[in-house]
């Protein structure tokens, strides 16, 4: 048990040190007047608007924040872990983390104690050339769709999309290729396809001089969303009208979803409560300062799919401003009931499978048979 721990925690020191070099001043370990947020690199949205948000609590707040970047799941979630950052803004991974899933079905990581301190929603989709001849998900059967590399969730909303248009994986011709590299191959005619942040440059340029159509995955039955809850269930169909390609008054459906703003457990509850306050008390100053801003809103964040607990200073919060509910509550006990049968369960599950290369999925089947379904949620 010993070797394990040391083993986890000279893992997790030694991602952090790769990400150092992002690090806004040099700390090892925040100290109390002073707070690390860890996120996506410099330059990107994501970054922009966190660097907003730390802004607005250094001004009226006085706390001194610090951004740590990395381009991995693992480097942006590890700092959080082992104590070197206190607020992580990342996707997916603050989910498998959470879940113990994939990656993190491992001797080094396990299922972490995450809990979401904010949500502001973001929309992404799949988008065609509207000369494709493609235009329902339904249509993409036969044709070039492409597999992002280094990136299982993406991949798994792909096959979301598939499913909704009653396809399989076996209906389509799959084209290994990286993210940054699919506006050029949708252009070139090597894919049929890509996957997408509705905005950005990237986008906007290639919807510039080739005009897009967006994939709807809105108003679908029940069986076009029946693996959605197992492929990516922290999302879910939402409408855009800031999509590139979109004309004015023109709306499309596509995944939505969160960059969650996250920490672990042990994280005070005043100082979540306080930080949101000082959100809320001066969005004015905020809203203007990146294109993304007015998603921090307090009537905009997601609620729902509720996948990680969320922090007690933002349950506290939200009920101020009535934006909570029984239902709520009821799921996110749910999850904090979830979270500790999981954390019994690990130590035995993971001495049982240590002579498993892989045992992910195992650990999957196991929560499947073993815990409870969660309480469906109805927003207030």
């Amino acid at each position: 048990m010993n070797t394990t721990i040391i083993s986890r925690r000279s893992f997790l020191t030694a991602v952090v040190a790769l990400g150092t070099s992002a690090l806004l001043g040099s700390c090892s370990r925040a100290s109390t007047d002073q707070l690390v947020f860890s996120t996506y690199k410099a330059g990107t949205g994501t970054y922009n608007d966190l660097a907003s948000f730390a802004n607005i609590f250094t001004t009226h707040h006085g706390t001194q924040v610090r951004l740590m970047t990395s381009d991995t799941s693992i480097g942006r979630i590890a700092p959080l872990i082992n104590g070197t950052a206190q607020l992580s803004r990342a996707a997916d991974e603050t989910h498998y983390a959470f879940e113990g899933d994939d990656e993190y079905a491992s001797a080094a990581w396990g299922p972490q104690a995450i809990r979401q301190i904010w949500t502001p929603p973001g929309n992404y989709g799949v988008l065609t050339l509207k000369d494709s001849g493609i235009e329902t998900a339904a249509d993409l059967k036969g044709r070039r769709i492409p597999r992002i590399l280094a990136a299982v969730s993406t991949n798994r909303k792909i096959e979301a999309l598939l499913n909704f248009g009653g396809l399989t994986l076996d209906d389509v011709t799959f084209v290994d290729i990286a993210y940054s590299e699919q506006a050029a191959a949708i252009k070139a005619g090597h894919i049929d396809v890509m996957y997408q942040n509705v905005v950005g440059a990237p986008i906007s340029e290639l919807a510039s001089t080739h005009p897009i159509r967006w994939i709807n995955v809105g108003g679908g039955s029940k069986e076009q969303y029946s693996t959605w809850e197992s492929l990516a269930p922290m999302m879910r169909p939402g409408p855009t009208h800031d999509a590139a390609g979109l004309a004015e008054g023109e709306e499309a459906w596509t995944f939505q979803y969160s960059i969650v703003l996250a920490t672990l457990a042990a994280f005070p509850e005043d100082r979540v409560y306080t930080m949101l306050k000082t959100l809320h008390d001066n969005f004015d100053s905020f809203v203007g300062t990146t294109p993304d801003a007015q998603r921090f809103a307090l009537d905009n964040i997601l609620l729902t799919p509720l996948v990680i607990p969320f922090h007690p200073g933002t349950v506290r919060f939200l009920k101020e401003h009535g934006r909570w509910n029984d239902s709520l509550q009821a799921r996110n006990d749910a999850l904090l009931e979830r979270e500790k049968l999981m954390h019994a369960a690990w130590p035995d599950f993971l001495e049982e499978h240590k002579h498993i290369k892989n045992p992910a999925a195992e650990w999957k089947k196991y929560k499947k048979d073993n815990l409870p379904r969660l309480p469906e949620v109805v927003e207030p």
